[in-house]
Formats: C-alpha cells, structure tokens, sequence
C-alpha cells in the first residue's frame, strides 16, 4: 500500500512539471514550414515533392554556394535559380529578401517560368544591398490553391567593398569576359554568375561561354545544371 501511494504522488507531481518544461522551450519563430526568419544555413536545393508538386528528377535548386555567403558588387544584385518544374503545375513563386536579423526587406511575387529552366530575379533600385552587410534570400514555389506548405531554397548574400586595387582591374576590363574573369578570381560568385548568364542568353550557341557556364557551375557542385536551359528573368506580379 505504501509503494503504491508513493507511485501516485510522484506520477501526480511529474505530470505538471512536463507540462512546465514544454512551456519553458524557446520558440523557434518564423515561419515553421518554410524557413523563413531562422537564420539558418543555406539550403540550396529544394525537396522533390512537397506542397503538391510533382516529383521530379532535378529539384528545385539556387544557383549559390553551397557553404559560403556568395558575394556581389552590384547594388540591385540578380539571383538565380533553376525550376524544374511545368507552369501549369505552379500557381505563384515568391522572393524574399531579410536582412541577418530576419527582419523583411523585400518581398515579390512572381509567376511561373513559361517552361523549366534557369531563370532569375533582380532587386528593384529602390532596394539596394548595402557595402559589407549580409543578408538572406529565398525562393519559393507554392503549387497548391491554398498558397501553404512551399517547396523552397534559401541563401546568403553580401555586397562586396569594393578595394581600389579590384576597381582599378574592372575599370580596365574591356569586355564581359575580362570582367568575369575578375569576379571569378576574387570570389564574387553572384556577379560572375550574373555577367555569364547575361551573355549566354544573348549568344546561346558560344561555345567558349557555354564551357565557361559549365566550369563555374561545377566549381561549387552544380554541374547537375549545366545543360539546363536558361530561360530568362521571371515576370513580376504588380
């Protein structure tokens, strides 16, 4: 009788002090199925079926480093990712920009590629990247009615100081190519990216920048994207 009493009191204790313990835990904040405002690390390739996508072999992937804060020199920076998916399987995509403290700074919808392929997105000038400050990116991709649970990729940014020695050799640059090859060797990912994007979608059939497509991609283990088309800067919703 006695062990059986002292079982009792400890059962009736030991329940108001789990509940206690579960109130006390931190919350984690932000939005708990896609990610945004944890501050976590990039996450650059996106999950093969969620939110009612299809599956699909290639998931949706950013195009940045997949360890290191990617770097850029250009104020309204341009960022790319591959969507792997039809335009009739998505019914919007949206990016957002925050700064370290997950506080938002930019926010855009926009509609589906008009078919799978590279494609990206440029900050408006009225939201340029401040010089030395890092900040957060995502992508997202909804392709249910309900606008919930997102397939979606996030990672960081920082706009690069400019040193007098790196604006010395720009400013001597006198072609695209001579500008990428800078980018490349100081390390400014989103910049060279950019650039070399830019001119393989005026000139598709170079095959000089098609093997410079593919040793940047697979310099940071992209090269699961090298023969994925490019296919254009995604529209806006107003």
């Amino acid at each position: 009788m006695i062990i059986i009493i002292i079982l009792a009191l400890f059962g009736y204790t030991s329940y108001p002090l789990t509940l206690i313990a579960k109130s006390q835990q931190p919350s984690t904040g932000g939005n708990q199925q896609d990610g945004s405002g944890r501050g976590r690390p990039s996450r650059r390739g996106g999950t093969g079926s969620r939110g009612n996508c299809p599956s699909v072999e290639v998931p949706l992937i950013a195009l940045i480093p997949e360890k290191n804060v990617g770097l850029v020199v250009e104020a309204n920076a341009t960022f790319w990712v591959f969507v792997p998916y039809q335009p009739n399987d998505v019914r919007s995509g949206e990016f957002i920009l925050q700064d370290r403290a997950n506080n938002e700074i930019y926010r855009a919808s926009f509609a589906p590629s008009e078919r799978p392929g590279i494609t990206s997105i440029s900050l408006p000038s009225i939201v340029p990247l401040e010089v030395n400050k890092t900040y957060q990116i995502y992508f997202k991709l909804y392709c249910n009615q309900q606008q919930s649970d997102p397939v979606f990729v996030r990672g960081w940014v920082q706009r690069a100081a400019l040193t007098p020695n790196l604006e010395r050799q720009l400013k001597a640059a006198t072609t695209p190519s001579d500008r990428i090859k800078i980018y490349i060797q100081n390390d400014i990912w989103y910049s060279a990216l950019t650039e070399l994007a830019k001119l393989r979608l005026t000139e598709p059939k170079n095959t000089a920048l098609y093997n410079e497509w593919a040793n940047l991609l697979r310099s940071v283990g992209l090269e699961n994207l090298v023969q994925k088309p490019l296919v254009g800067e995604v529209k806006i919703k107003q």
